[in-house]
């Protein structure tokens, strides 16, 4: 017989497993439902590649951004709607960035 113990524990890892396979934004450009993002590659005008983003919310590029560069190590080339440290409690809707992998 199963306890009730073990069957919690066994729900609890399946949605734990569950919200980590939701949370995790696409390192592949196009549309990505989870992050609300659209990313694609583009020649910078320095004529090397960068990857543009356009997303519902700031924290949406951040989070495409790492997925793209699989980690924190990219340069930030060009940000549109971004908040800044002094005005981050204005809503500024849609924003862009583009980012280039280090």
């Amino acid at each position: 017989m199963i306890s009730r113990s073990m069957v919690r524990r066994a729900l609890g890892l399946c949605i734990a497993g569950a919200a980590t396979a939701c949370a995790n934004a696409s390192n592949t450009p196009g549309n990505d439902p989870s992050s609300r993002t659209t990313a694609s590659m583009v020649t910078w005008s320095d004529g090397k590649p960068a990857i543009s983003i356009s997303c519902d919310q700031p924290g949406g590029c951040q989070t495409r951004a790492v997925a793209m560069c699989k980690g924190p190590n990219y340069t930030v080339l060009n940000m549109e709607n971004m908040p800044t440290r002094g005005d981050m409690t204005m809503v500024r809707g849609a924003a862009s960035v583009v980012v280039r992998c280090a």
